[in-house]
């Protein structure tokens, strides 16, 4: 008999959250600069049918980095926090 569990995550001390967060807006803000594309309403649209059906997905938030998905994945230089990353 096997049993897959999945142990409580705890989430990264906000000032990793924080940090994060920063480095992914400079990364943004410099494929903006050299001219990359936003996210597409569809590519957005289709990251988070990944998240959505993920089991790290609760409520709107990634258990693995505590991110905000709705969010993330509208960021062009985001990638999923899994490993390896689904999107």
């Amino acid at each position: 008999m096997s049993c897959t569990c999945y142990m409580k995550l705890t989430p990264p001390p906000l000032t990793n959250q924080i940090a994060t967060f920063g480095k992914a807006l400079v990364a943004e803000a410099g494929a903006i600069l050299h001219g990359q594309e936003p996210v597409t309403a569809s590519e957005q649209h289709a990251r988070m049918s990944v998240c959505i059906s993920c089991n790290f997905y609760d409520q709107g938030k990634c258990l693995l980095c505590n991110c905000d998905m709705n969010r993330k994945t509208g960021f062009r230089t985001a990638q999923c926090a899994d490993n390896p990353p689904k999107w």
